[in-house]
């Protein structure tokens, strides 16, 4: 397989895509499938347009991103990565547009006759839904490992009064749906970077709504022990809190998944996505360096468990982003020197993928979730 990935930050989506183009046809000439990483500044009318227009191909998937990932460079326009198979690769595309019974059960179905693809799943944060959906689906795999999936939820702005967080695949545009981009005939192997040590009190969560926690350790309002964690500081804001995201532990102990602060209210906490009552967790936290070391180590031994890798793919958080502000770049640098590929990927709303033991699905905040790939 060859892959590799190509960038513009033209204000033209159109110009942007002409740019690519010419480099691409330089070094491929022909080519099989085109990923896009698409800023949501651009006119979304022309995005299906434009890539067919320029490409002449219906063998691309877009998505929203607010920073796309282009081997080292962290980019705010378009980023492009280009596959060519050599052996006996291809690629299948599912699409969703909407979240009800019906797409669930196929994309069960979907996920469920292709157990020995690796899929990449790119979601809107379809007023967000999308995490309570992926649960859902992740009780309906009926095959173990779940060591095959990973992807992220779409990253955007609010334009218009609505969040763009849409995919563009087939001249369409899912704007509270998924695509699921499912490779043959390849090897693969996800890992997933966290860096976030707990600290302090446990707490269990004994008041709770979806995505909202109320109480915790029966009678204490959470929101006010966020708010003692602030007070002192002018002007607060809940980024703040991005630095001490939640570490919910499952029973046995080891870390579940992380969750990010969304909005600090009076009565609740409102984090970016579900909980469970009776969760136990802690507040966590982690220097930059934590978090490149944890890169360096999980890229390190994703290289040993496959030594040959063809492309890296990179999911990782916005808010993850935020804190390694002026560090942000050390985190694809660290990836492409490691597995001396190229590297595709985005800062997300949220990252998807395998739980510590391949059980089971997670939507999770604040990590870095890698994947490795060859052509078989």
């Amino acid at each position: 397989m060859k892959f590799k990935t190509y960038h513009s930050t033209n204000d033209s989506f159109l110009l942007s895509l002409e740019e690519i183009k010419k480099e691409i046809d330089t070094d491929f000439g022909t080519y099989d499938f085109l990923f896009f990483g698409i800023h949501p500044k651009y006119d979304i009318k022309n995005i299906n347009r434009d890539i067919s227009k320029v490409f002449d191909t219906n063998n691309y998937v877009g998505f929203h991103a607010l920073n796309s990932f282009s081997d080292t460079k962290i980019v705010e326009g378009v980023v492009v990565g280009a596959f060519k198979f050599e052996k006996r690769g291809r690629v299948n595309i599912f699409k969703c547009k909407d979240l009800n019974k019906e797409s669930l059960c196929k994309a069960r179905d979907y996920l469920n006759e292709r157990q020995e693809d690796t899929h990449f799943v790119i979601a809107s944060l379809s007023n967000e839904h999308f995490s309570f959906f992926l649960e859902n689906l992740s009780f309906k795999l009926d095959y173990h490992p779940v060591d095959n999936i990973i992807g992220g939820i779409s990253s955007g702005m609010t334009v218009d009064g609505e969040v763009r967080t849409f995919q563009f695949v087939d001249g369409e545009i899912l704007k509270n749906g998924f695509v699921i981009v499912s490779f043959e005939n390849v090897k693969s192997k996800i890992d997933i970077s966290l860096g976030f040590q707990p600290y302090g009190i446990t707490y269990e969560i004994t008041k709770c709504d979806r995505n909202k926690i109320y109480t915790v350790d029966y009678d204490k309002n959470f929101a006010d022990i966020l708010r003692r964690i602030l007070d002192g500081i002018d002007n607060p804001k809940e980024e703040y809190l991005w630095h001490l995201p939640i570490n919910i532990m499952d029973d046995d102990g080891y870390v579940s998944t992380l969750r990010t602060v969304e909005k600090l209210e009076k009565d609740y906490v409102k984090v970016y996505g579900p909980v469970k009552k009776h969760q136990k967790f802690k507040l966590s936290f982690a220097t930059k360096d934590d978090l490149i070391k944890e890169d360096e180590k999980v890229s390190l031994r994703l290289s040993k468990a496959l030594s040959d890798a063809e492309a890296t793919f990179n999911f990782s958080c916005v808010a993850r982003q935020y804190i390694l502000s002026d560090r942000q770049n050390d985190e694809p640098r660290t990836y492409v020197k490691n597995f001396d590929t190229h590297l595709f990927g985005f800062f997300t709303f949220g990252e998807i993928g395998p739980d510590k033991k391949y059980k089971k699905l997670k939507l999770y905040n604040e990590t870095s979730l890698i994947c490795v790939m060859k052509e078989v």
